[in-house]
């Protein structure tokens, strides 16, 4: 009984907060959309950037490889090209996940709640 009491008084001071917290996550929201990653394929053949909003901002490519697509010109050669576009892009939208789920780990950390950093990213 007194388990339930304790548990309805750490909610009543988590709705008491509701403003500071819908506060802090508007600044991480924000921090987070200003923030880009990048991960590279092929030995840095490809660099995709993405950024804090899970959109690729740019896609880079190393001029050796982009050369030797374009004069080879084969089958081979394009899918080899969309296989690194995609691997880079994927790889970039994982960090950008990643550095979302900490940057909300660390907010949860800041105010103190009680509530794992994957059940925030729905609030962004």
């Amino acid at each position: 009984m007194f388990d339930s009491l304790r548990g309805m008084a750490g909610l009543a001071g988590i709705m008491k907060d509701l403003p500071r917290i819908k506060a802090k996550l508007e600044e991480v929201k924000t921090e987070i959309a200003a923030r880009e990653v990048q991960a590279s394929t092929g030995g840095g053949a490809v660099t995709a950037y993405a950024s804090g909003r899970l959109r690729i901002v740019r896609i880079e490519f190393d001029h050796a490889m982009l050369a030797a697509i374009v004069e080879g010109d084969s089958e081979e050669d394009r899918a080899l090209a969309a296989d690194l576009v995609t691997g880079a892009c994927n790889a970039a939208l994982d960090k950008a996940q990643e550095m979302i789920a900490e940057a909300l780990s660390n907010a949860a950390g800041e105010l103190d709640l009680p509530i794992p950093a994957g059940m925030l990213e729905g609030l962004l």
